[in-house]
């Protein structure tokens, strides 16, 4: 090959390369980006494509979170209306009750009551978000008790004071073991006021029942016993000087008592243990169907209600714990509602949670129908000379579901500042393999502009001195 062709074929494929060195130079510059192609770099190229499909994740997760955002913040506007207008009827309440209020002005003040109550209604019937209702109205659930500090407390109130000697207590019970026997733990707290009147099953299994102020004083036990692992209906009844135990709706014992008395000392009531200096009586097992009336219910009564034709009359509390979540409703219409504290919590037999796919993990969220009667003024055609208290503990339930929105809201923003977060962080590993540094690929484009010139010149002056040669050639051979 010819000093000339070898110098030629050289520069014309030292301008092919910088030819496609400019090119590539010139689609990262206008890119952005040094992998444009799986060409440019077959392992970075696979490498970021994987962190993508990670941080897709988090950007996925987010939008999926927008939906209970929403639905939260609608909870937590609907009822923060609620509450505003349970304040309301409350100052109207505190003027209805004044001494200086004529029978005229207590009547306009009634209807009053009456136009919030209806408001009220509608506010908290049908709960929507896009066109779906987010509250649950039931889920036939029961209370589950498994360790020490599993209980429901219930706020003392003047419907739960029992100032009658008449009173009856029943419950469905369902326990996996019986109490030790010690002093401390010789029985099973079902249902409790300190000190007041008690439903327990003992360490034996016998039903015991006890009120305050009774002489001799003392527990009285059943005959009868509670299986294990079985649910039975267990009722204690006073009357007077006369109390009853029942099982599964039928008289077992009949007790006489020298004297029935009775002073409510004002304690909170305990559903699952009992929890003071002197005894620690928890329950170990599942509590249904817990109803307390300021009354004796007749042998007939008591097993209708076994049966499931319950009476209402002078029923001052019901739990039936049929809403999962962190409150019994009492659905006595005396809205005596229990916190559920340590492990206690709702065995539902559906799910009432609305579930949302998450890749911070599923979001599970649930919110209970709340009605007029939960909040205790289902009927205001008469106003209850407890009116303010119903009031004050009907704010407090509205408030605690609008605490439970607020700590979902709380928690998916949390998940959508982290998911940010971790996008962000992948983002910028993925812009460290794929990004072109434009600094550096600025400089090498002018060098290769440069590059490219020079190497033209070459070819030009190479093609140019072989052209003169082949003139000088062809000027000898014609003479």
């Amino acid at each position: 090959m010819s000093s000339f062709s070898s110098i030629y074929t050289q520069l014309l494929y030292t301008n092919y390369e910088v030819s496609n060195s400019l090119k590539n130079l010139q689609i990262q510059n206008t890119t952005g980006n040094r992998i444009n192609s799986v060409a440019d770099d077959p392992a970075g190229l696979l490498v970021s494509e994987r962190l993508k499909a990670e941080m897709s994740r988090f950007t996925t997760d987010n939008h999926s979170l927008s939906d209970p955002q929403s639905i939260a913040q609608t909870i937590d506007s609907t009822y923060k209306n609620v509450t505003d207008m349970l304040q309301d009827m409350r100052t109207l309440a505190v003027k209805y009750q004044s001494s200086t209020t004529s029978t005229s002005n207590k009547g306009i003040i009634q209807k009053q009551l009456v136009s919030l109550q209806d408001e009220i209604n509608k506010q908290i019937s049908n709960i929507t978000f896009n066109n779906q209702k987010i509250t649950t109205d039931s889920v036939d659930g029961k209370l589950s008790l498994s360790s020490y500090g599993d209980t429901v407390k219930v706020a003392n109130s003047s419907s739960l004071q029992m100032n009658s000697t008449s009173i009856t207590l029943e419950a469905k019970v369902n326990l996996k073991s019986f109490n030790s026997g010690d002093y401390y733990d010789d029985r099973a707290l079902v249902i409790g006021k300190d000190g007041n009147y008690y439903l327990t099953v003992n360490s034996t299994g016998s039903v015991g029942i006890y009120k305050y102020g009774s002489v001799p004083s003392g527990y009285r036990e059943s005959v009868g016993k509670i299986s294990l692992g079985q649910d039975t209906t267990i009722s204690g009844v006073f009357e007077g000087t006369t109390a009853k135990i029942y099982i599964d709706g039928k008289l077992d014992s009949t007790f006489t008592l020298r004297s029935a008395g009775y002073e409510d000392r004002e304690a909170d009531a305990s559903i699952g243990l009992e929890d003071n200096n002197n005894y620690r009586r928890q329950l170990d097992g599942t509590i249904d169907d817990i109803r307390i009336y300021d009354r004796a219910l007749s042998d007939v009564e008591v097993s209708n209600n076994y049966s499931g034709n319950v009476t209402r009359d002078h029923l001052m509390g019901e739990w039936l714990f049929n809403d999962a979540d962190s409150t019994a409703y009492d659905t006595s219409g005396n809205n005596n509602f229990g916190t559920l504290m340590g492990n206690a919590k709702i065995l539902a037999t559906t799910d009432p949670s609305m579930s949302f796919g998450s890749g911070s993990g599923e979001l599970n969220m649930n919110f209970s129908t709340l009605t007029l009667n939960k909040l205790g003024i289902q009927d205001l055609s008469q106003i209850p000379s407890d009116i303010i208290e119903r009031l004050d503990r009907a704010i407090n339930l509205v408030t605690a579901q609008r605490s439970k929105a607020g700590a979902y809201e709380n928690t998916i923003n949390y998940r959508i500042s982290n998911n940010d977060k971790m996008a962000a962080i992948y983002q910028e590993s993925i812009d460290n393999i794929v990004k072109a540094n434009i600094t550096d690929v600025s400089s090498e484009l002018t060098k290769a502009q440069l590059q490219q010139s020079t190497v033209a010149k070459l070819l030009k002056q190479v093609q140019d001195t072989e052209n003169n040669n082949l003139n000088t050639l062809l000027s000898i051979f014609k003479y």
